[in-house]
C-alpha cells in the first residue's frame, strides 16, 4: 500500500495539483496546453498484474487528461497525454533503445499545439494510440 500511494502521489497528484494551481492563469490566457506526460502502461488494452501502482497511476493520469480536456475546452486549453517510450533515463536506464530527445519530442509537439488542435487524446510519436 505504501508503494501505492507514493506512486499516486507523484504520477497523479502532483499533476492534478499542478493544474489545480495553474487552470486560473491557463484560462485568461486563452491559449493554454497540457501535456501528461503517461506512460503505454497505462492503456486499458495493455493492463496486465506487472506493476500495479504505476499502471494504476498512469492510468488515472489518462482518465484525468480526458475529463480535463472536457472541462477547459471551452477556455481553448488543449490537454493531451503522451508517451515517451521506453527512454534512457535514470528511471529507463542505460538499455531503453529511445534518447531523451526522442522521448521528450512528442510532449514538446502536444506543447506548441496550434488553437483547434486535437484535444483529450493519448499519443506516442505524434500519433494517436488508444487509451
Amino acid at each position: 500500500m505504501d508503494v501505492m500511494r507514493r506512486t499516486l502521489e507523484v504520477n497523479t497528484f502532483g499533476p492534478l495539483r499542478l493544474v489545480q494551481a495553474l487552470a486560473p492563469l491557463l484560462r485568461q490566457s486563452g491559449h493554454g496546453r497540457i501535456v501528461n506526460v503517461s506512460s503505454g502502461m497505462g492503456e486499458l488494452s495493455s493492463l496486465d498484474s506487472s506493476y500495479p501502482a504505476y499502471r494504476l497511476s498512469k492510468f488515472i493520469l489518462n482518465l484525468h487528461t480526458r475529463i480535463l480536456a472536457d472541462e477547459l475546452r471551452s477556455a481553448g486549453i488543449l490537454v493531451n497525454a503522451m508517451c515517451p517510450g521506453w527512454v534512457r533515463t535514470g528511471m529507463g536506464g542505460r538499455g531503453a533503445p529511445r534518447s531523451v530527445t526522442q522521448g521528450a519530442d512528442t510532449a514538446v509537439w502536444l506543447a506548441l499545439l496550434p488553437d483547434g488542435g486535437p484535444s483529450g487524446q493519448f499519443f506516442r510519436d505524434r500519433t494517436v494510440i488508444p487509451w
